[in-house]
Parts: structure tokens; C-alpha cells; sequence
């Protein structure tokens, strides 16, 4: 195509613009990006393994029909080529565009969507399909082999280890197996074309040739030659493989050029290699095998080596292949997703080109083939897809005639014709069964495709498999080297562990175990390659995308970057550095920094690692500079290479910073000296108003303390009466019940001495009976009395709390206090519920003489306290039953001038987000009706406010609560306390 005849499309392939850039912002199907990885020899290598592959195929057909066999590929040479220059023309208007063949074939026929799936599928189904066709080839090659060596090896388990063995290639990413692909596609290909082009001259001029025609030409009749056209048809349809290739390209012209190398070469490579087979492996034992032919036919050229030889070509040939298949398979798919005629899932590619989604179908299909028919059935099975496939292609071809894409329109249609009579014709001859079966799979597929999008699993939506590509992209290998060269370590000694094994097992000493080795060696090496890519290339290529973006910024930075050696010489700037000293490229390198900037040392250990310069130039006014001068760093880890050593510094023009800040600096005086005026006005007037908050907010406290105090004396008046009238009431009946009980106790112990006086008179028996009798009353009124002066006591305590004398200091003793409001306490919390019981502990230090207190007020500061740990204590016990023992410790300690009085207690403790509010007015945590709130805040302003002491509690919740109280012996003596 000449320069004025190229489509707009080559013009910027890769902008966003362009609608069908794979994976950009306006292909909102793609879910990830196919990168452009591939250099042309790389897309070239797939393009070669159809046109290495015929040697599989050729001796199938040679064995069927013999020399007739020519007719067969020369037309069917003729058309692939005609696909080949079309596609190429294809590939040119849509250079991002994956997949190739199938996928121009679905956009040829736009306006008939099922027709260009259908095509695709089929197409994508003969891909699939050879993967098992290769397998047994591969089996039978390595069977052929050890039948040689008297061994044998289950030849299933051969054919789906090698149906298996793509996988292990195509996980190492498109760049990794394009490489291990190529690596063995050219000696293959030169030794393959080697073998044409000899044996076509040995035919030709050889004295011991059989002839380059033979002597007589069996009959063909037309149902066998399009029988066998049919079955062929694959090989040189196949052969456009490279325009799978053109989006991953990173230039889409080199690649889409080999269609063009690769149609001349079809003529060379499948016509005169069908003829050199046909000539030279002529032998009736030979049968179909691949290997026995390609042996046979390369022996009278190569001599004692031709078997070696044919063992590398074929397995180069099948392991190609494979490779083939699985890189074209997933970007059929790919394409197809990402242009909405399958599901999504499939679009999704991971950044080294691993298709995860678009290889499973392709695994799981080739094993279903590998055990469903034999090579033959497959063969035709796969034909079945790529005629009818290829058929819609001319067929979208000639429809699009008049369109600047379309090539040979009518040629097209001819060709389309000749397809359809083949498929009919030769599909219906090969065998009915697999025809109508090959028609209607690709349409199966579709089915579990429409399947496959309304399948909520997670495996079958593509942000389950790009979460997974991007976590593994974002693991790094810290020592790259060191891991890479353990691989390799690796590697050859497995390799070299292999070969040696296998060659004592396989007795090298004999032909076919050296050609059995061969072929072991060639995978082990296959895989090899494509292992050792997989683990470096990912590395390499985070590398060089840094590497990429480093460069990116060192060029669009807006601050001048200027590299230096180690003596201050310029070696590399960039575009803001020109601009910045206006000095081209040219003129900047080889510079003296120091000539630039005099102001700097001539020796580059003296420069400061921040600094600000002047640059000073004839046609310009000076200009300010900050400079950053990093510390020198070399390439080499060692410092031994001190030629690489180099500095970096960052210059930064502040010209307009400087004159801005000045500016600024003079403004902002101004602007102080009336902000400071402004702010003593200002000033003034906040402390005035600050003083009148002050003096308000004091008011309204002490109005609210009035109010509380008011309302807290009230409840305690109210309190102190019902208390008292109850003790009186009580009290009375006490005195009764006392001073009977002591009246009652000296009457009987006069009727003892009676008794004891008339003895005789009542007898013995009688006495003792009575005597007992009299002795228990007696015990039993002392109980009375006993108990009835403890009820007196706990009423003299009530009215002693109730009546008490208020606001006077009296010298007391706190052990004594704390005992009767022990008891007191106790007495209170059985009265409320019988079941109450508490263990209480008491240590007192006897040391600790009078403290002067106001004892009506300190008594209720115990009795709050007290009270609050027996409530506590008793609701824990109600929670945890019987696996709880309440206790209560009480301990006086004499401190000096002050005496130091604890109360603690195993309850629920106190929670610490409460812990600041227990000394509030009216703060509980206690239900309502059982407590006001009250208790612990008057206790706090006795003890603070009026007895000059501290309070303070100590506590861990769910395990305890301990109040600290601490109070001077010492008050002011007889001072009133308001009331």
C-alpha cells in the first residue's frame, strides 16, 4: 500500500479518540488494558507455526491419496494466500484489533450479529481442537520411540500431560511465551524450509532420485479431492495466525506486513514441502505418522541425522502449536467481549497479557476432545469450524464491497462459493455425524455463553479476576537478582538432572533413546524458557515502566533538573534547564556549573547542599535561583567506578518568589502596625466584657448553690422529723418491753432461790424439773433484754442523726462514729430485704485519739458512703448468686495532723465514663425512686468545704470501690458553719 492510499487509522491508532482502542476511556467494556508489548519478530514467530505445522497434516493425505495430494494444496495454497493478503488489509484499517480472522469477520458482518458470532466460535472451536490433535501427535512421536527402546508409557496420560502443558507457557505472560515461542519457531522453520528447498533440488538433479514426477498419477475422483481439500483446509487457512497479534504489536505496520511474507512463503513451505514428502516417503509401512514420514523422506538428504532432525521438527511443531493455541484462543474471546458479543468475563487480561478467564474453556475443551474421538475425527470436527468460519468471511468481504477495507470483493465471493460446495460436499463425505455436529457446536458455545452472563458466582464476573490480577501486580520481589539467578540455578540443574537420568533409563547407547531424549530435552528446555521469563520478565518490565516515568517527569518537570559529574561538569539537562539559562542542549553540556553560577565553589565538596544564586546574563536581568544539590551517588553499590559518580541539583527560579515576599514583607508592616492598633481597642474591651462574665457567672453560681442547699436542707429537715417521730414511737414500746424483761428476770431468779430453799417439801425430782425450767426462762429473758438494749442503741443513733446538735465541732472519736454507723447502715439494708448479708471487716487504728468534727454532718458523710457500698455489693449478688460473697472494709489510720479513713467495698465498682460525675448534684445511677443523687455531693461539701479535708475514691470496675476520706484533727474552735 503506498503512503497517499494508507487509512486514516494508521495516522494515530493509539489515541484516545479512536473508538476502538482496546481497553481506553471509550471502550467502557474492556475491563483492563491490552498492552503493546510485542515487537514485530515476536507476532512473526505465531505467524510461522501454521506454515511449520503442515507436517502433521501432509502425511494424512499423502497416505489417502498419494502424489494427488499436490492438487489439494495447490489451490488450497492459492486461497490462503488470497486470505492472507485480505486479512492483511484488515489488519491495517483496524490495527487495535485482537484476535484476528474471526474478529474482522464479526465486524464485516455488523449488521448480522449471530452470523459473526457464529463465525467466530466456529473458528475459535478449530483453535481448540488442534490442542488435542498436537497432543497425540506428541504421543505418538515419543510412543514410536520407546517401542524402539523396548519400553512403554500409558499413552493417554502422554496426551493429556501435553493437552495440559500450554498452561505452564501461557501463565508466564504474552511477552514470556512470544519469547520461548520465537526461540524455537526459527530453527524449526530454517530447517523445515532447508528440507523443501533441498529435496526439491535432490528431486530435481540427484543421480539416485526417484524422479521429481513420478512415473504414472492414481486416479482422483472429485468427492475424494474435495473430501481431502476439506480435511486440509485448516493448515492453509491457518496461516494468518500473525493478525491475531496486531493490537499487542508496539508497531502494527511490521506486523501486519508478514501476512504478506507469509503468503509467498506458503507456496515454498506447503506445496513443495507436500511434494518432497510425497516423492521421498513413499514406503507402504509408513502409514499416517508424522515422524516415520518426515524420517523417511529427510534420510536420503540428511543422512544419519535425519531422524534427530524430524524428532526436533515435529515436537518444535506441536510445542509451537500449542503455544499458538493458547495465545490466539483467549484473544478471540477477548475481543469478543470487549466489542459486547459474549460475556464480559472473558475481556479481562491481566498486565503481562495472561487471558485467566479466556484459558479455562480452552483447558476444559481440549481434555473433553482429547477423550471424545481420535486424531482423524478431530481433524475433521475442526475443519468443520474454520471452512464455515472462513466462508462468512468472504462472504462480510463481498458484502462490504465498495469500502476502502474490502479486498477483491468478487474474488470473495468466488472463494465463498468454492466454501460452501467444500463444506458441503467434503463435510458430508468425511462423515455425516461429525458435519451436522461441527454446524451445530459453535452455536452450543453461544448457548453456554448466554449461560455463563446470568451466573452470579463471583468466578464468572470480571472484577473478581481484576482484583486478582492487580493484587498480583502489586507483589514485589525485594532482591530481583538474587531470586533470578536461583531460578536459573535451578533450572539447569533440572534440566541437567533430566537428561542425565533419562539417558541411563533410556540406554543412550541406542538410536531411539537418543531421539527419545531429544524430544524430552526439547520440552524441559520449552518450558524452561517460558519459566524463566515468567519469573523475570514481570520485574524487568516494573523496571522499565520506572524507568519510563522517571524520564516522563525528568522531561516535563517545570524546575530546571541539571546532572553533574563528579567534578561539576554538565552531563545531562532537561527542557526547563535550557529555558532557565537560555542555553540550548548543546551548549549546556561539557559546562562548568561554577561558570554559571560564579557565586558557587569551583570544587563540588564545598557546595551547600540548599542555596540561593544569582545568574547574571548581558541580554537578561539578573535572576535569583534556589539550588538543591543532592549528595553524590553512584551507579555502583561498591563506590569502586568512581567515573559514574554524579550529583543532581534541582534549580528553581524564586526572582518573582523574592520580589512577591518583599512586597509582601512591606504590606504586612502596615498591616501590623494598624492590626496592633486595632487589637488593643479590641483588647480593652474583651477584658471589660470578660469581667462582667466573670461577675455574672459568679452571681448565678452562687444562686445555684443557694438553690441546691435550700432544696437539700429542706429534703434532710423532712428526713430528720419522720426519723424522729419513728424512734419515739419506737422507743416507747422498747422501754416496756426492757424493763419488764429485767422485773420478769429477778422474779425468777427469788422463785429459784424459793425453790431451792424448799426442796423438801417438793421432792427432789420435782425441784430439779422446775429448777430447769426456770433456768431456761431465765436465759431466754436475758436474750430479751440483750437484744431489746441494741434495738434502744440503734433508736438513740437515729435520733442522735435526726436531732443531732447542727453546725457546732465537737471532739470525737471517728472509730466509734464509724462503728455505730456501721451498724446502723447494716441494720438499714436488712430492714429492706431480709435476704441482705454482707461480711464487714474493721481496722481500726487505736492510735488515733480526737478529731475535731461537726458530728451530725461527718455521720452522714459515713452513712452515705456505707450505705452506697451495701447497695452495691447487694445488687452483685443478686447478678452472680451464690459465686459471690459480699464484703465491706472499714480502716482508720492515724497520719500525723491528719487522720486517714477508708471505706471499700467488692461491688460493681464504677464505670470510668461516670467516674467524674459521682460528686455532681442529682447525678445517680441508681433506678428511680431508690436514690436522689444527693448523697455523694453533700458528702464531698462536708468534707471539703466545711471540715477542710479531701475526699477522693479509688476503684476498678466489676471488681471494687474504695472511698478515701482525709480529715485534720484540728478545726477552728467553736466556728459556726452557715446553715
Amino acid at each position: 500500500m503506498s503512503r497517499k492510499t494508507q487509512p486514516e487509522s494508521w495516522k494515530g491508532y493509539q489515541s484516545e479518540q479512536n473508538p476502538l482502542l482496546i481497553g481506553g476511556k471509550d471502550n467502557p467494556r474492556s475491563p483492563m488494558r491490552l498492552q503493546r508489548t510485542l515487537s514485530p519478530p515476536e507476532t512473526w514467530g505465531f505467524g510461522l507455526t501454521a506454515i511449520i505445522s503442515w507436517v502433521g497434516i501432509i502425511p494424512l493425505i499423502d497416505a489417502a491419496i498419494g502424489p494427488n495430494a499436490i492438487f489439494v494444496w495447490l489451490p488450497g495454497v492459492f486461497m490462503g494466500m488470497i486470505l492472507n493478503l485480505q486479512v492483511r488489509r484488515l489488519g491495517e484499517h483496524f490495527p487495535d484489533m485482537a484476535g484476528g480472522t474471526p474478529n474482522y469477520t464479526t465486524r464485516l458482518l455488523k449488521k448480522y450479529p449471530f452470523l459473526g458470532r457464529y463465525a467466530a466460535s466456529g473458528y475459535w472451536l478449530a483453535w481448540v481442537a488442534s490442542t488435542p490433535i498436537y497432543a497425540i501427535v506428541m504421543a505418538q512421536l515419543i510412543e514410536e520411540n520407546l517401542k524402539q527402546a523396548s519400553l512403554t508409557f500409558p499413552q493417554k496420560l502422554l496426551e493429556i500431560a501435553f493437552t495440559i502443558l500450554p498452561l505452564i507457557l501461557t501463565f508466564s505472560g504474552t511477552r514470556a511465551l512470544s519469547i520461548a515461542h520465537l526461540f524455537f519457531a526459527i530453527p524449526a522453520f530454517l530447517l523445515l524450509l532447508i528440507f523443501n528447498i533441498q529435496g526439491l533440488l535432490w528431486l530435481a538433479f540427484a543421480p539416485n532420485s526417484p524422479g521429481f514426477f513420478p512415473d504414472s498419477w492414481p486416479q482422483l475422483s472429485f468427492i475424494d479431492w474435495v473430501k481431502w481439500f476439506y480435511f486440509a483446509a485448516f493448515t492453509f487457512y491457518s496461516c494468518e495466525t500473525t493478525s491475531s497479534f496486531v493490537a499487542d504489536s508496539r508497531n502494527a505496520r511490521e506486523t501486519t506486513k508478514f501476512l504478506k511474507i507469509s503468503a509467498y512463503l506458503m507456496p515454498v513451505m506447503l506445496v513443495g514441502g507436500c511434494w518432497v514428502m510425497t516423492r521421498l516417503a513413499d514406503a507402504p509401512n509408513l502409514g499416517s505418522d508424522a515422524f516415520l514420514n518426515l524420517s523417511a523422506a529427510a534420510r536420503p538428504l540428511w543422512g544419519s541425522i535425519a531422524t534427530s532432525l524430524a524428532i526436533f521438527i515435529v515436537a518444535a511443531s506441536c510445542l509451537l502449536s500449542y503455544a499458538t493455541v493458547v495465545s490466539n484462543c483467549p484473544r478471540i474471546t477477548y475481543q469478543l467481549a470487549i466489542d459486547g458479543h459474549i460475556s464480559p468475563v472473558f475481556g479481562v487480561v491481566s498486565r503481562r497479557g495472561v487471558f485467566g478467564p479466556g484459558l479455562i474453556p480452552v483447558l476444559v475443551l481440549g481434555l473433553f476432545c482429547l477423550f471424545w474421538v481420535n486424531l482423524d475425527r478431530l481433524v475433521l470436527f475442526a475443519n468443520v469450524g474454520v471452512v464455515s468460519s472462513t466462508m462468512l468471511f468472504h462472504l462480510g468481504i463481498w458484502l462490504n464491497r465498495g469500502k476502502p477495507e474490502a479486498k477483491w470483493p468478487w474474488l470473495s465471493l468466488g472463494i465463498f462459493l468454492v466454501d460452501a460446495m467444500m463444506l458441503i460436499v467434503g463435510g458430508l463425505a468425511s462423515g455425516r455425524q461429525d458435519f451436522f455436529l461441527g454446524l451445530l457446536v459453535p452455536a452450543g458455545i453461544l448457548a453456554i455463553d448466554s449461560v455463563i452472563r446470568r451466573i452470579s458466582l463471583a468466578p464468572f464476573r470480571p472484577a473478581w479476576w481484576i482484583r486478582l490480577y492487580r493484587k498480583q501486580a502489586k507483589s514485589q520481589i525485594a532482591d530481583f537478582v538474587g531470586f533470578q539467578v536461583l531460578i536459573l540455578i535451578l533450572l539447569i540443574c533440572s534440566a541437567v538432572t533430566i537428561g542425565w537420568f533419562s539417558g541411563i533409563k533410556l540406554s543412550l547407547n541406542s538410536p531411539s533413546g537418543s531421539n527419545l531424549l531429544l524430544v524430552l530435552l526439547l520440552c524441559v528446555a520449552f518450558a524452561g524458557v517460558a519459566i524463566a521469563c515468567w519469573t523475570s520478565l514481570p520485574q524487568v518490565i516494573s523496571m522499565n515502566e520506572s524507568r519510563e516515568a522517571a524520564e516522563q517527569l525528568f522531561n516535563i518537570a517545570l524546575d530546571a533538573i541539571v546532572v553533574l559529574d563528579e567534578n561539576g561538569i554538565i552531563c545531562q539537562v532537561n527542557p526547563a534547564a535550557e529555558q532557565l539559562f537560555g542555553l540550548s542542549y548543546t551548549q549546556l553540556l561539557g559546562t562548568h556549573l561554577h561558570k554559571l553560577l560564579p557565586q558557587l565553589a569551583a570544587d563540588p565538596n564545598e557546595w551547600p547542599t540548599r542555596s540561593e544564586q544569582t545568574l547574571s546574563q548581558f541580554d537578561r536581568a539578573s535572576r535569583i535561583l534556589e539550588i538543591a544539590i543532592s549528595d553524590r551517588f553512584s551507579h555502583d553499590a561498591s563506590q569502586t567506578n568512581r567515573d559514574l559518580q554524579q550529583y543532581v541539583a534541582i534549580v528553581r527560579d524564586i526572582t518573582d518568589r523574592k520580589q512577591a515576599q518583599e512586597v509582601l514583607e512591606k504590606a504586612n508592616e502596615q498591616l501590623e502596625i494598624k492590626v496592633l492598633e486595632r487589637t488593643t481597642e479590641l483588647s480593652q474591651t474583651v477584658d471589660q466584657l470578660q469581667r462582667e462574665i466573670v461577675e455574672r457567672q459568679r452571681v448565678e453560681a452562687n444562686l445555684r448553690a443557694m438553690q441546691s442547699q435550700i432544696i437539700v436542707q429542706e429534703k434532710l429537715a423532712s428526713l430528720g422529723s419522720l426519723t424522729a417521730g419513728i424512734a419515739h414511737e419506737i422507743r416507747n414500746p422498747l422501754n416496756f418491753v426492757n424493763n419488764f424483761a429485767e422485773v420478769s428476770s429477778e422474779l425468777v431468779e427469788e422463785l429459784v432461790a424459793e425453790i431451792e430453799n424448799n426442796t423438801e417439801q417438793l421432792g427432789a425430782e420435782t425441784s430439779d424439773y422446775i429448777t430447769e425450767i426456770l433456768n431456761d426462762l431465765k436465759q431466754n429473758l436475758h436474750k430479751i433484754n440483750h437484744h431489746g438494749q441494741r434495738a434502744e442503741s440503734i433508736v438513740s443513733n437515729m435520733l442522735l442523726h435526726s436531732r443531732g446538735e447542727r453546725g457546732h465541732w465537737q471532739a470525737m472519736n471517728i472509730n466509734s462514729l464509724l462503728a455505730e454507723y456501721v451498724n446502723l447502715a447494716y441494720h438499714g439494708m436488712r430492714a429492706k430485704d431480709a435476704s441482705f448479708n454482707i461480711t464487714i471487716e474493721s481496722e481500726y487504728d487505736r492510735e488515733i485519739g480526737e478529731v475535731e468534727v461537726v458530728p451530725q454532718d461527718i455521720s452522714r458523710v459515713f452513712l452515705n458512703i456505707i450505705n452506697n457500698a451495701c447497695y452495691a455489693t447487694h445488687k452483685k449478688k443478686k447478678e452472680m448468686g451464690d459465686n459471690f460473697s459480699p464484703h465491706l472494709l472499714v480502716k482508720t489510720k492515724n497520719m500525723g495532723e491528719r487522720v486517714e479513713i477508708r471505706i471499700r467495698d467488692n461491688g460493681k465498682g464504677i464505670k470510668p465514663e461516670v467516674l467524674d460525675k459521682i460528686f455532681n448534684p442529682f447525678f445517680t445511677t441508681k433506678p428511680a425512686g431508690e436514690g436522689t443523687g444527693l448523697g455523694l455531693s453533700i458528702s464531698h461539701d462536708i468534707v471539703v468545704q466545711q471540715h477542710r479535708g479531701e475526699m477522693k475514691v479509688e476503684t476498678e470496675p466489676e471488681s471494687y470501690a474504695e472511698f478515701i476520706i482525709k480529715l485534720p484533727k484540728k478545726s477552728i474552735k467553736h466556728m459556726e458553719v452557715l446553715p
